[in-house]
């Protein structure tokens, strides 16, 4: 059996989780990420990961592997988060060498959409898969590839799987990246959100801006609240995001071939109403031979993907290494 350790750096908490090659949990923590401060925090998970070790009745030495899930951009080659655009006071942090040298273990550094998919791969829907793909389909749209049972990360970037920035729309809308017509400008929940302020803002007796939780600021869950209720923007606009869902994903099934197309949090969170109209666009933008052959599924690990995400990573270091 081999223990591993698994640190996920998220935009509001920081995780870390003990478990081993199987997929059990021996413990987990977790703290607030907002507005952190690296120089208290990096500390802190070394004291913790001693803390897991110890409650699990193990040292820390006798764990075989960390793994650092994080957000892009980064140093993927040194381990070193450069700029986390949620994380002002994260910059040029050398997050895999100080852990190496003050836990005394190797360890290797992930982006965090890579780490999900190796997640399902090993403890989810991907279980049994030579090729899949994984989608995060959240705030925003990253992936993840599973090739020739292996992570594709690409060349000397490390960057490959970035699935939620290819230009599906020709000067089309602004994302968050910098570039025009990006997928997640289209179907991201960020930016889904940000339309629909912009598109509704003289309107404040349209449906979704009565149903908005914070005045003035609908969210996903207010555009699913008045398409359930039948309200044509709402209809509109989940038309078209279902249409451009498609159109990325007959892209990804045409160049890919995977077995498996595994969907993130929107997919599971709202259920056939998200993925039943992409299903059947999906014809459109796909040849029917590669499209008969994946299998379109929603995550099985949903909301504790993120307990899994940097053990999974520590588990594919292993794995590469034909240490297991």
């Amino acid at each position: 059996m081999k223990y591993l350790l698994g640190i996920d750096i998220g935009g509001t908490k920081i995780g870390i989780g003990l478990g081993n090659e199987s997929g059990k949990i021996y413990g987990s923590c977790y703290r607030d990420n907002r507005d952190t401060d690296p120089a208290e925090v990096l500390p802190w998970i070394v004291r913790e990961s001693n803390r897991l070790a110890a409650e699990a009745g193990i040292k820390v030495s006798d764990i075989a592997a960390f793994g650092i899930s994080a957000p892009f951009p980064a140093d993927a080659a040194n381990g070193i988060m450069t700029k986390p655009t949620n994380q002002p006071k994260w910059r040029n942090v050398p997050i895999l060498s100080y852990l190496k040298s003050n836990l005394g273990i190797d360890g290797c550094f992930e982006n965090d959409a890579n780490c999900a998919a190796l997640a399902e791969w090993f403890f989810g829907a991907g279980r049994g898969c030579s090729n899949f793909i994984y989608l995060t389909m959240s705030t925003g749209i990253g992936g993840g590839i599973i090739a020739e049972n292996r992570l594709v990360r690409g060349g000397k970037a490390l960057s490959a799987g970035e699935l939620g920035h290819i230009c599906i729309e020709l000067d089309g809308r602004e994302c968050s990246c910098g570039m025009r017509g990006c997928y997640e400008a289209y179907c991201g929940g960020k930016a889904i959100a940000r339309r629909m302020a912009e598109e509704l803002a003289d309107k404040p007796d349209s449906m979704i801006m009565k149903l908005a939780a914070e005045p003035g600021k609908p969210d996903m869950r207010t555009l699913e609240q008045a398409l359930r209720a039948g309200d044509p923007y709402a209809v509109a606009l989940w038309q078209e995001m279902s249409l451009r869902n498609a159109q990325a994903m007959g892209m990804f099934i045409n160049i890919f071939n995977p077995q498996k197309l595994v969907l993130g949090t929107l997919a599971w969170a709202v259920g056939d109403l998200y993925v039943q109209p992409i299903l059947e666009a999906l014809p459109r933008f796909c040849w029917e031979e590669p499209r008969k052959a994946c299998e379109i599924v929603n995550s099985e690990l949903k909301r504790e993907i993120s307990s899994y995400a940097g053990i999974a990573a520590a588990l594919n270091l292993l794995k590469e290494r034909n240490e297991l």
